[in-house]
């Protein structure tokens, strides 16, 4: 029996104690799942070698610059928590009254008085006993006053307010276009209705709309590009260095470094601002250490940097 039963533990060596009955299982139900399956890629190839795998560190933002995403990510966080707590929980829908049934008609044919001084307490709460606005001098606390009849509301005429009125809509009809020529442009749109005690905006009667105080020119200078929040320069501007620096002659290098790109990340808020401009700050010290590298003196260069921009602007001069 051994000896018969040496071949099947042979053909098994390779598989351990859970393999085994699931192979004969798989065998047993047949398919797809029974065949053998494909070896894995990279069966037959050497183990790699130790000594091929990257002996330099990969290329990292600068501490500073990993403190200054820190923070913003923080200012972020704290910003939705304290918008999540201002907005609360969401509001809960308390279910409908239960519907009661209609209460039967007096004996003497009037309807009864609708729920004749009823009131709610909670537990522990003494009732109210007070007696009602309505109730007769001298009457039993439960015991309504008399009905009395509605006063008459007065006729006088009341003074009513004029509503405001849109201005009348005036349609003008634009004559046909000319082959050949521009169609000209109809009738500027009336004036802004005005409101009694309210205040229209100043810009309402302006022709165009107000634009930031923002300088929207594109600034002088070589462009080194950075990636998004970092200090790391993208791509190898060595060319760049050098052409800047074969061109300087005796003059100055001016570094001026930018925070954020012109999109409503940057922020116009003073904390905002101010951590673009160290993070601007961060970029132009890159910069800069990659031209003192390259033989340029450090006496010679001048750093600045702005809130709003593009990567870091590199010129010969102030």
């Amino acid at each position: 029996m051994l000896l018969l039963a040496a071949p099947l533990f042979t053909a098994c060596q390779h598989q351990d104690a859970v393999d085994v009955p699931t192979g004969w299982w798989h065998s047993f139900e047949g398919g797809e799942i029974a065949k053998l399956r494909p070896p894995p890629p990279g069966q037959n190839l050497p183990y790699p070698h130790v000594g091929r795998t990257p002996a330099q560190n990969p290329e990292m933002p600068s501490p500073e610059a990993r403190v200054n995403l820190t923070m913003q990510l923080e200012a972020q966080r704290n910003l939705a928590q304290r918008e999540s707590a201002a907005q609360g929980t969401l509001p809960t829908i308390p279910p409908p009254p239960p519907k009661t049934a209609p209460s039967a008609v007096n004996p003497t044919g009037t309807e009864p008085e609708e729920q004749n001084n009823l009131t709610m307490t909670s537990v522990g709460q003494p009732a109210d006993t007070t007696p009602p606005v309505n109730a007769a001098p001298g009457a039993a606390p439960g015991t309504p006053a008399p009905a009395t009849k509605p006063a008459t509301p007065s006729k006088t005429p009341q003074p009513t307010t004029p509503e405001a009125e849109l201005p009348p809509v005036v349609a003008a009809a634009i004559p046909p276009t000319p082959p050949g020529e521009f169609p000209q442009i109809g009738a500027l749109p009336p004036p802004p209705p005005q409101f009694p005690g309210f205040d229209l905006p100043r810009d309402a009667n302006l022709t165009g709309p107000l634009r930031p105080d923002i300088d929207t020119s594109t600034p002088e200078g070589t462009l080194i590009r950075f990636q998004p929040s970092t200090d790391h320069v993208v791509g190898d501007p060595s060319s760049d260095y050098q052409r800047i620096i074969s061109q300087r002659g005796d003059q100055k290098i001016t570094i001026l470094g930018f925070g954020a790109a012109m999109s409503a990340d940057a922020g116009l808020s003073t904390a905002d601002q101010g951590r673009e401009i160290a993070l601007g700050l961060l970029r132009a010290r890159a910069v800069a250490n990659a031209l003192i590298q390259r033989g340029v003196p450090a006496s010679a260069i001048v750093l600045r940097a702005e809130a709003i921009g593009n990567g870091v602007r590199v010129r010969n001069g102030g």
